[in-house]
């Protein structure tokens, strides 16, 4: 097999499809079209922009493969919490009108005025306006973009963990 540094490669593509879904979201999305992001949306928002830094701490340092399948691991973890958010978003969205939770306060009011452990249990226990489908892109809801987004990310640090020990003179 030849001497390709996989691992860093499939960093910066995750580096770059979080930047990219990242600018899509803001400047697209919310400035260009108007979308106001709902509170799971902010979420999925955080966790896309903590990857990005986790995979760009990964290229930088680009360390041999224990450290590659470190970045990876937490990086997958990540993944596995934006893909719960999106899974909720999406389910939110499926269900009938009349079962459609309560709409939250918004999440800025919340941040200032409860914990941090009550406005996600508020956010996911209620949030009727996540529920709302705004805008679609062949046929699916930004939450399940988002979702799919999510598995293509864990699927990339799945390949880091796998790729990892393949560089010849790292160990």
């Amino acid at each position: 097999m030849p001497n390709f540094p996989w691992p860093r490669t499939l960093h910066a593509v995750g580096f770059t499809l979080c930047v990219s879904a990242l600018l899509i979201a803001i400047l697209f999305m919310e400035r260009y079209l108007g979308l106001a992001p709902c509170p799971l949306c902010v979420l999925d928002r955080i966790v896309v922009g903590t990857m990005a830094l986790v995979f760009a701490l990964a290229f930088v340092h680009d360390p041999a493969a224990m450290g590659n399948r470190i970045y990876a691991g937490v990086n997958a973890a990540l993944g596995l919490l934006g893909i719960a958010i999106a899974a909720r978003h999406v389910y939110l969205q499926g269900l009938p009108p009349g079962e459609v939770p309560d709409c939250t306060p918004d999440l800025g009011y919340m941040l200032e005025n409860f914990p941090a452990a009550k406005t996600l249990s508020i956010i996911f226990n209620a949030s009727g306006e996540c529920a709302e489908i705004t805008w679609t892109f062949f046929g699916l809801s930004i939450a399940q973009q988002t979702l799919l987004l999510f598995i293509a990310l864990v699927a990339i640090n799945v390949a880091v963990i796998l790729t990892a020990g393949r560089r010849k003179g790292r160990v």
